[in-house]
């Protein structure tokens, strides 16, 4: 099906990816890929071990620390990116071509 196949209204509704724009927006999106990769399996193999730390199998300790770097990191990218264009004070929505109705 074309594009012109599908009608006006849904012609509007194109996916695309929005990048970020600060450089404080780009270095919070490294850090989270990162912590993305940090939680797979190549990186899980490292602390697959029948070691104890802390009472804990070092694979639940490893897993608590990205529990825990993940809250970190989204509450450290709510407070620095609080003000990058904001989408309450514009009354604009980031990935709309719409305005916002109340």
């Amino acid at each position: 099906m074309a594009d012109n196949d599908i009608g006006p209204d849904a012609q509007k509704l194109r996916h695309r990816v929005i990048l970020p724009r600060s450089r404080r927006a780009r270095w919070l999106l490294v850090a989270f890929v990162l912590l993305l990769a940090a939680g797979c399996w190549p990186v899980i193999v490292l602390f697959n071990r029948s070691v104890v730390v802390a009472g804990l199998p070092l694979m639940a300790l490893w897993s608590y620390v990205i529990v825990f770097a993940s809250v970190a990191l989204m509450a450290l990218a709510n407070r620095l990116l609080a003000g990058d264009n904001d989408a309450s004070q514009s009354g604009h929505y980031q990935a709309s071509e719409e305005p916002r109705k109340p």
